[in-house]
Order: structure tokens, then C-alpha cells, then sequence
């Protein structure tokens, strides 16, 4: 038997070892493409952020083509990777064209994470019928229509990946907000779905469900929840704003980017064998 020099072959196992390890926890998505829905600010904003530093090319879409150029220059302007493009998410012939353009540029369309959403936060008696109506064609169907799009492009690669971020009110409806909160729950049952039926293709379909996160959003859409509980029980929105923080086990809001770091994992390949889930980032507030 030759002469086995043991030093040398721990130090070949240690570098083996260290070298599986670094592959292992990687997620670099350097030549990725990412397109991101309601990317202009908010948790898509932080979406956008993420993907960006982690290498990918973004294509930040929003309905408010301001809010989208300034978020993509000023990735831009780190060093990223990102453009900008006005996108009505309701308007089929918009993600389609849009959809074309991408995958004529680059080849292909890695991820797609829909973020773009309304939320209308009143008692249940003063929400009206266009307002569900709305509600449902943004947080809903547009998605569907989105999904469908970038499918057509990825099932012939049998590779890709989709996030739709749904909300915790995906598992608990509220008086404040019961039309969104109906839109996430079949939001759910759609991510679900459709994870099923993408699955027999070699792609995942998952879905996150945030906590709670203070962004822009309640306030373009005339006042989020804490205003309108302020506004019905008289109480001062510091004060319910600070209950709402104690409210949660880890105590303290999500930020956008802990949304990001989740939508992250569950495209990269860490998360290969993760397809029609909802996972909670909401710091202990649901289990289910």
C-alpha cells in the first residue's frame, strides 16, 4: 500500500468540505432575469433591492412609471443591473408586450414575483362593490394574467420561478380590510394551483405572506389600517401603532427587505424542492 500522506488529505477534505459548503449557500443570480410588479416602492421596492444586489438584471414595473425610474436609476447608480417600464397590470396586451420584449432581449425570463396590489382599509359596511370589484382585478386576476404570460416562456426551458405576494390576510379575514383580505385568501388558492400545475414543468410556484410592513401604499390609497382604526376608536395612531408592534412575538415591523431576502430563497436553487407554499415573514405573528 503507497504511503498516504494524512496531512495532505485533510487538508483536500477541509477544502472539499468549505467548497460544498460556499456552493451550497450561494444565491448569486448574476445572469438572471427578474421581473418585478408593482416594483416602484414599498415591499416590491425592497423586492427590487434585493434581487438587484444578488446580481440579477431587474426590470422594475410599476403602474406609476415616476415611482419605477427612480427606483431602477437609482439602482443603477449602485452598480446594479435594473431597468425601468410603466406596466398596467390589469392590461393583458401591456404584460404580454412587455413579456415579448424581455425575452427578446435577454432570452429568457428567470423570475417573476407579483407584488402589484390595492388595499382598501374600511369597515366592512362602508366598502362598496367597485371597490371589490378593482380589488380583485389588481390583487387577483392581473396576477393570473401575469403568471400565464411568463409560463408560456418558461415551461419550453422547464425552468423558472414565481413568487406571489400574498399577505397575512391570505389566512385571516378583518373587518378593516375584508375585500383585500378576500383577494389574498384566492390569491392563495391560485398560488396553489397554479404551483400544481406548473410543477409536471419543472418550475415553482410559491407564495410569501408578509406581516406587518409599513409602506406607501395605505397612504396613496387614502389611509392604511392604523389611520382607520385611529379615525373609528378615537384612539391616537402612535399609540395603536406601537399596540400593533407589540402585537408581534419578535416585536418589531417587517421591513420591505426581509420580504426580498424570502423571495430570494425561494428562487434561488436552495429552494428546488419548494412549490406550492406559503410562507409566513411576519415575526411569529401567524403559525398556520
Amino acid at each position: 500500500m503507497p504511503d498516504v500522506n494524512i496531512e495532505m488529505m485533510v487538508g483536500w477534505l477541509i477544502e472539499y468540505m468549505e467548497e460544498g459548503a460556499e456552493k451550497m449557500i450561494q444565491m448569486d443570480m448574476a445572469g438572471k432575469v427578474t421581473l418585478i410588479t408593482g416594483a416602484g416602492g414599498g415591499i416590491g421596492g425592497g423586492i427590487a433591492n434585493v434581487f438587484a444586489q444578488a446580481g440579477a438584471k431587474v426590470c422594475v414595473a410599476d403602474l406609476e412609471l415616476e415611482e419605477a425610474v427612480a427606483k431602477a436609476d437609482s439602482l443603477v447608480k449602485q452598480g446594479y443591473r435594473a431597468e425601468a417600464v410603466g406596466l398596467d397590470v390589469t392590461r393583458k396586451d401591456e404584460v404580454d408586450r412587455l413579456v415579448e420584449r424581455l425575452v427578446k432581449e435577454n432570452g429568457r425570463i428567470d423570475h417573476l414575483i407579483n407584488c402589484a396590489g390595492i388595499a382598501v382599509s374600511k369597515p366592512y359596511m362602508e366598502s362598496t362593490e367597485e371597490e371589490f370589484r378593482k380589488i380583485l382585478e389588481v390583487n387577483l386576476i392581473a396576477v393570473d394574467t401575469c403568471c400565464r404570460a411568463v409560463l408560456a416562456k418558461m415551461i419550453p426551458r422547464r425552468e423558472g420561478k414565481i413568487v406571489n405576494i400574498l399577505s397575512a390576510s391570505s389566512r385571516m379575514g378583518g373587518d378593516f380590510y375584508s375585500h383585500y383580505s378576500a383577494s389574498k385568501f384566492a390569491l392563495l388558492g391560485l398560488t396553489q394551483s397554479i404551483g400544481l400545475a406548473a410543477a409536471r414543468h419543472n418550475i415553482n410556484v410559491n407564495g410569501i405572506c408578509p406581516g406587518l410592513i409599513v409602506t406607501k401604499l395605505g397612504e396613496k390609497q387614502g389611509g392604511g389600517l392604523v389611520q382607520q382604526m385611529a379615525k373609528y376608536s378615537g384612539k391616537p395612531e402612535d399609540l395603536l401603532q406601537e399596540n400593533l408592534r407589540k402585537s408581534i412575538p419578535l416585536r418589531r415591523f417587517q421591513s420591505a427587505e426581509d420580504i426580498g431576502y424570502m423571495a430570494l430563497f425561494l428562487c434561488s436553487d436552495l429552494a428546488a424542492n419548494i412549490t406550492c407554499q406559503a410562507i409566513n415573514v411576519c415575526g411569529g405573528m401567524r403559525m398556520n
